[in-house]
């Protein structure tokens, strides 16, 4: 383990498309020298964003983002896409200055353009992309020693999500059927607004109706929360099924001793319905997401569909087929296969966090496609089914 400074730089890099939380990789001493740097009431809250301005938005349809990227081969349909879909883009602040983001902050911002090149663009073959930039909560606070602190911070975070789901709404999608999707903080996000507006809690479920599918991916959520925090709202269990619910962390298979998991899996802050408590190593809600079935058969190479390896500034290059192999263990982690090479780079103690998304693009992609199908009754593209077979002559995305 590396200190001080040089530590948070390996957890920055490690964490370039986001993170989950991670206080317990860490000891006391270097939460205090991690920790935001005045306890929350004492710092100034940033400017709250109005999302009838566009602005305030890191994806819309209309605008040119990063979003749009397509790897080659494959197209951005967003113009006449048959659904919408919500990203909430996982932690792109990494500052000691206060515990959210003021939504000027460039860094955070490229950092929130990178994960919408790395993960919401997997949409845009089906869904119009929208994608709010929200006062996130930074990563050191997930490295506090203050659960207090770190639940006000995210519960700010959450305001800003809440309110940009009802423009959403209100403004855009009148009546269509939308994707919410998500990784990392996002997911947590995600997954208490399914649990407010459209499981069995909310006050009129109707909106559920709408809903293909919540892709809540790399965030620790506890086994029994479709029974307490999203009833109504079922775990998918097949490519399918719409209405339900996709969860999903992944591990480097064999990187952990029987009976181990990554620390931040051993005490896991979740929130329920009136508030996060803590859970002791719970077994966590999985999908595989190239069977898109939660049970815990592995998949072969063979069906894996395509991994992307996304880089800053590049476009995004053509999707390696059939290199991941992944299984939901017993702790609930989804055990993944790496492919060699560049991807070792990102190796971060057996913890695939940050990959969680692109190992698996294409497979979402194509499922993604084949949900929305699902819910219009139709037969899915014809792109989704040869996801992994770029036409001929096509441009390399941007």
């Amino acid at each position: 383990m590396k200190s001080g400074a040089g530590w948070l730089v390996a957890v920055a890099l490690a964490c370039s498309a986001g993170c989950a939380p991670m206080q317990r990789v860490v000891t006391p001493v270097k939460r205090m020298v991690l920790d935001p740097k005045r306890e929350f009431d004492r710092t100034p809250e940033p400017a709250a964003p109005d999302y009838r301005d566009a602005r305030f938005w890191a994806a819309l349809p209309e605008k040119r983002d990063d979003a749009d990227a397509t790897p080659i081969g494959m197209r951005n349909r967003q113009a006449d896409a048959p659904v919408d879909v919500f990203f909430i883009h996982p932690t792109t602040y990494f500052s000691r200055a206060g515990w959210n983001q003021p939504l000027d902050d460039e860094q955070a911002n490229r950092g929130t353009e990178f994960a919408l090149r790395a993960q919401a663009s997997a949409f845009n073959e089906v869904g119009r992309v929208y994608a709010p930039q929200y006062r996130q909560m930074t990563l050191n606070g997930y490295l506090s020693a203050s659960d207090a602190d770190r639940d006000r911070a995210l519960d700010l975070a959450y305001r800003d999500v809440r309110a940009a789901f009802d423009t959403f709404l209100s403004q855009w999608s009148h009546g269509r059927p939308f994707i919410i999707a998500a990784h990392s903080q996002g997911s947590g996000h995600g997954l208490r607004l399914v649990s407010e507006l459209m499981s069995d809690l909310s006050a009129d479920p109707a909106l559920r109706k709408r809903l293909v599918a919540a892709y809540l991916v790399g965030a620790a959520v506890p086994e029994d929360a479709l029974r307490r925090t999203i009833p109504g709202v079922p775990l998918c269990a097949t490519p399918e099924q719409t209405g339900c619910a996709v969860f999903f962390n992944a591990i480097e298979a064999d990187a952990f001793e029987p009976g181990e998991r990554p620390k931040r899996f051993e005490q896991v802050r979740a929130w329920y319905p009136g508030g996060f408590r803590s859970v002791e190593r719970p077994r966590l809600l999985c999908v595989n997401p190239v069977t898109w079935r939660a049970d815990g058969e592995s998949s072969p190479q063979s069906a894996h569909l395509g991994a992307i390896h996304a880089e800053r500034n590049r476009p995004l290059p053509e999707p390696q087929p059939r290199r991941v192999s992944a299984r939901c263990d017993g702790d609930g982690l989804l055990q993944t296969t790496l492919p060699d090479g560049e991807w070792r780079q990102w190796w971060f103690g057996g913890d695939q966090h940050v990959n969680d998304y692109q190992l698996f693009y294409m497979d979402i992609r194509a499922n993604a496609a084949r949900r929305a199908a699902a819910m219009r009754g139709a037969t899915a593209p014809a792109a989704a089914k040869a996801a992994t077979k770029p036409a001929a002559g096509r441009k390399r995305g941007h």
